[in-house]
């Protein structure tokens, strides 16, 4: 299984239906606006640029315990926050941010986190989790 299938079996699973993964790779991102959502992933799944690492450190603020999960687990989960909390990006007034650090203060953002943490703070859903690094691991 190739990594990206392992993300849609992980996506799926979590969504309780299907989402679509998108062709085109750019950068971490889901788009709500369909009937079904659809995931963008970065071209290169294990990247850890400067945005990365700020959105790794503004999460492990907030959450603590998910300083010992993986940066794409991390990501998948706040991406599919925005998935389950729709409504506040649709009805945002603004869904970008000028700076990374604004656009992590952006309602839409900070819901899709919270989102994420409250799913990881299951601990059923850690063991989902752990499961799916570990396959994410030793896919191709």
């Amino acid at each position: 299984m190739t990594k990206v299938q392992v993300i849609r079996q992980f996506v799926n699973a979590i969504a309780h239906k299907r989402v679509i993964i998108a062709r085109e790779r750019d950068d971490w991102g889901i788009n709500v606006n369909q009937t079904i959502s659809r995931l963008i992933l970065p071209k290169d799944l294990n990247k850890n640029d400067e945005t990365d690492k700020m959105f790794r450190k503004d999460f492990i603020r907030r959450y603590p315990s998910a300083r010992g999960f993986a940066n794409v687990t991390l990501s998948v989960l706040h991406e599919l926050g925005h998935h389950f909390t729709r409504e506040i990006y649709l009805n945002a007034d603004k869904v970008e941010g000028d700076t990374m650090e604004e656009h992590l203060t952006l309602p839409s953002e900070v819901v899709a986190t919270d989102w994420a943490i409250a799913w990881l703070q299951d601990p059923i859903n850690r063991k989902t989790a752990k499961a799916f690094e570990k396959e994410y691991r030793s896919a191709k």
